[in-house]
């Protein structure tokens, strides 16, 4: 993967996001999706990155879990929650500001949750 841009804004005005972290959230997310091929899922991974840190991650789990919203980015979302809660973050405030680096489009289940989350700034 080359980085091209030397940043580029988050959708919706957020903070510029630079080509180097782009590249490297995205490798992390390939890792998610190459860990959810390896368990015989669909292959896609994504990330919840907020303030330059990793709030919430997920792959693919329908299979393993036999419960078919246990995409990706529904796994990370709960993950991005429970991160709030943990660190007494109103979520509101944390997923407006939240960077999602997925590897695949989102289906449109997972396209509306993101859009109820406020979760603009879209990476993949």
């Amino acid at each position: 993967m080359e980085a091209k841009e030397a940043s580029s804004p988050a959708a919706g005005g957020g903070c510029p996001v630079s080509a180097e972290e782009i590249e490297k959230w995205m490798e992390e997310a390939m890792q998610m999706a190459k860990e959810a091929l390896e368990n015989t899922e669909v292959p896609v991974g994504c990330l919840l990155v907020y303030n330059n840190e990793v709030v919430g991650k997920g792959r693919n789990e329908v299979n393993q879990t036999k419960n078919a919203t246990r995409h990706a980015e529904m796994v990370a979302i709960d993950q991005a929650l429970a991160w709030c809660r943990g660190s007494n973050r109103s979520p509101s405030a944390v997923f407006e500001q939240m960077v999602l680096y997925v590897t695949v489009e989102p289906c449109i289940m997972c396209a509306a949750a993101l859009r109820l989350m406020s979760i603009l700034g879209l990476r993949g």
